[in-house]
């Protein structure tokens, strides 16, 4: 889409370089060096004389001197002109002005055209399809073996990507997790399993985070992994995190401070970020726990 814009007001700057220079500035040179060179003697027939030019009197005089001179110079009425250089009136036909403004025409004719298609492009994004967001993935669970995506279906999950190292935000997101999965429960009497993920494998074994996630909730789920599991799971849910500019042990990370609610049938539905409150969280899920409960008999 970018590329057609680059493309369309190339040609239009063509097109309107074209006919201004070929039907405007080009004929108005060349028919001001006929006047001057007329007014001054040299132009015969369509040839030029070399010579040593003489502006004389009278008339030609005048008029070679209003187009040479940088001074303005007086009409026969005495008012002074406002410019020491005037285009003769025939420099841009009117045949020439008519192809450009169907030029500029065309051109915005085409350009609304490109915009409307691109607006119709944006307004269908929700119905072509599931937000390309989650899939499949396999990590560590508690035990040290592996724990696959699909472990997780029948139920809706929540997970949060984080690290056990980190100071504040972490800890906070997940207290909040926490209280809203029990508000949920209190209003609908449906369990959602809170889980999770870190982004720091090389530090957060198996064994430190199953010690950091009971710290918040006993039903929450710590899972860790490889650096390409890792790796593969936040592309999956794209996680934004990068390591900050520290000793290789002693270093935090920047990361996307995002919760992820996944359906029984593992697909993504929604996500909460920083702002949203435990409440907001809660209020929101329900809508989702009773819609799957009026369209799934057996849930």
């Amino acid at each position: 889409m970018f590329g057609r814009w680059s493309r369309l007001g190339e040609v239009g700057r063509v097109c309107v370089r074209a006919l201004v220079t070929r039907t405007g500035w080009q004929h108005q040179q060349q028919e001001s060096q006929r006047v001057v060179a007329r007014s001054l003697g040299w132009y015969r027939g369509g040839a030029c004389r070399l010579g040593s030019p003489k502006l004389g009197s009278g008339h030609h005089g005048a008029r070679a001197a209003r187009y040479l001179s940088s001074k303005p110079s007086s009409d026969e009425s005495g008012a002074a002109s406002s410019s020491s250089f005037r285009i003769p009136p025939q420099a841009v036909s009117y045949g020439s002005l008519a192809v450009l403004v169907a030029t500029a025409g065309g051109i915005v004719t085409y350009y609304k055209y490109l915009r409307e298609e691109q607006v119709k492009g944006v307004k269908n994004l929700p119905s072509s399809g599931k937000a390309a967001v989650g899939g499949p993935w396999t990590l560590m669970g508690p035990d040290g073996k592996a724990f696959e995506s699909r472990s997780l279906e029948g139920e809706f999950s929540l997970l949060y990507f984080g690290f056990t190292f980190c100071p504040d935000i972490c800890p906070d997101e997940l207290e909040k997790i926490a209280e809203s999965v029990d508000l949920l429960e209190k209003i609908t009497k449906r369990k959602i399993r809170p889980v999770f993920i870190t982004i720091d494998p090389e530090r957060d074994d198996t064994e430190i985070v199953n010690e950091y996630v009971k710290e918040f909730h006993p039903r929450l789920l710590g899972l860790t992994g490889t650096k390409e599991q890792i790796k593969k799971i936040t592309r999956l849910f794209r996680v934004y995190f990068s390591k900050t500019s520290e000793s290789d042990e002693d270093y935090l990370i920047d990361h996307s401070i995002i919760s992820y609610l996944v359906d029984p049938e593992g697909n993504f539905v929604k996500f909460f970020g920083k702002n949203s409150t435990a409440n907001d969280m809660a209020m929101e899920m329900k809508r989702f726990v009773d819609n799957w409960k009026n369209t799934h008999k057996n849930y």
